[in-house]
């Protein structure tokens, strides 16, 4: 009996070992938002990553937070499509972006670039005007659905209660020929 139990324990391994850990089923790049600029980094880094959560992580949450997140779209596109924008919220970016997301390969390349034309940063509070440019290669070409969007906008952020910057407020705005963000965001409701 004990040369039974002997043998049915040798084969076992020691369970007092460490293991290897196993490696996060989604991996993130994700960096701790100390910095206004740190938010367009993620911004880019979640599109780069097809990752909904940390594109939603960049705005702001009402439970840390006495300001809820608006979009403002560019005009024209919010003309063309009455109502779509109105009462835009986080809800709304959330199924845009996931949808947008879900007609996406996972082996094609998402470019997005911001370059900044101009900063108001105060040491809570900061407005940054960008000029955008978005490449999405997605799977609804078909239906002549654009894959560049270009436009201006201005990001209105703040420093929640934990030390993080996030953006509150969105304004879109056409710059030349391409679409801007906000008919990306009409395509994708």
């Amino acid at each position: 009996m004990i040369l039974l139990l002997f043998g049915v324990f040798a084969g076992c391994e020691n369970p007092f070992t460490t293991r290897q850990p196993e490696p996060p089923t989604n991996p993130s790049n994700f960096i701790p938002p100390s910095t206004p600029d740190i938010v367009f980094i993620n911004l880019r880094i979640a599109f780069e990553e097809r990752n909904v959560e940390n594109y939603i992580r960049s705005f702001v949450d009402t439970t840390r937070s006495e300001n809820t997140f608006i979009f403002v779209p560019d005009r024209g596109v919010a003309a063309a499509n009455p109502g779509t924008f109105q009462n835009w919220q986080l809800l709304d970016e959330r199924r845009y972006v996931t949808q947008l997301l879900q007609v996406t390969p996972a082996d094609s390349i998402h470019t997005l670039r911001f370059v900044e034309e101009q900063r108001n940063e105060g040491a809570t509070t900061a407005t940054f005007t960008q000029n955008y440019e978005l490449i999405l290669h997605h799977q609804r070409q078909n239906e002549n659905i654009p894959i560049e969007y270009r436009g201006q906008s201005q990001f209105s952020l703040e420093k929640n209660e934990s030390g993080d910057w996030v953006i509150y407020r969105w304004e879109d705005f056409t710059n030349g020929e391409d679409p801007p963000w906000s008919e990306l965001k009409v395509l994708f409701q």
